[in-house]
């Protein structure tokens, strides 16, 4: 596994396993069999309805806790109050001590109260990290601007097709990673079958999947992909015994479209 280092001195996983769309009825078995191939990221929300199922996992690994990097996510809310309502209610739902990293999960109208919530929270021995998840432009500025605690990372849609090249150069200038949701890019447009990308995955004896993430994680990119397939869990955290070539990443990079494909 590569780590990358957060900007308070915190080591993160290149590669992490994301729950969205995992029922919960699946949520520990996955995580369970994502923690037994090595991944030690996890990624979940309130939003995903799967946090206690998340933390069972990580309490039943024979893993030490402070091994496991749990990130999770609040939904925009109205004001600080209920902010740090939500932050303790997905403490309670994890039941894991303490969250390793907790971001706002989408802007809402008062990012500047949640995001204060957090860093109190943090300051409390609650969080270790926080952070934002699509946030850009104005909305990241105004938590720069107003706000104590630069974000460690801002979680946002980045695949071959959205490859956030200039914004990710605007983050890491003010010390903030970029990780990548989506970074499968949900399987659309094709990707599986794209000729650049079944040429390079060829090459390297790999599969199209371990190509873009690859991509993306030379790049210093965090990833969190998402399975319930126990190979395709196993083949996802498979990165680190190839590297794409200057050529290759160039080719990548025209496949860039520079826009959603999810409407973000």
């Amino acid at each position: 596994m590569e780590y990358t280092t957060l900007n308070n001195g915190q080591k993160l996983p290149l590669v992490g396993f994301g729950v969205y769309q995992i029922p919960p009825r699946q949520t520990a078995e996955a995580v369970t069999t994502a923690l037994n191939d090595g991944y030690r990221l996890i990624d979940t929300a309130e939003y995903y309805r799967n946090e206690k199922e998340v933390g069972a996992a990580v309490r039943q690994s024979d893993i030490p806790r402070d091994e496991i990097f749990v990130t999770t996510k609040m939904p925009p809310q109205p004001s600080y109050a209920a902010a740090a309502q939500r932050i303790d209610e997905s403490l309670r739902a994890l039941d894991i001590d303490y969250i390793d990293l907790m971001l706002i999960h989408w802007p809402g109208r008062a990012n500047v109260e949640n995001y204060r919530a957090l860093e109190d929270a943090q300051k409390a021995g609650k969080v270790r990290s926080i952070g934002l998840s699509s946030f850009y432009g104005q909305e990241y500025q105004e938590i720069l601007d107003q706000c104590e605690i630069v974000p460690v990372l801002d979680q946002n849609e980045t695949h071959v097709f959205r490859q956030q090249q200039e914004f990710q150069k605007v983050l890491e200038a003010h010390g903030t990673k970029l990780e990548s949701w989506s970074p499968l890019a949900e399987g659309q447009q094709g990707i599986f079958s794209n000729p650049v990308l079944v040429k390079i995955a060829a090459a390297h004896h790999k599969s199209v999947a371990q190509v873009v993430l690859r991509f993306l994680t030379q790049r210093g990119i965090i990833v969190i992909p998402k399975s319930v397939h126990p190979e395709r869990i196993a083949e996802n955290i498979n990165l680190f015994d190839f590297e794409l070539t200057s050529a290759e990443m160039a080719q990548i990079k025209t496949l860039d479209q520079k826009r959603s494909i999810f409407g973000w």
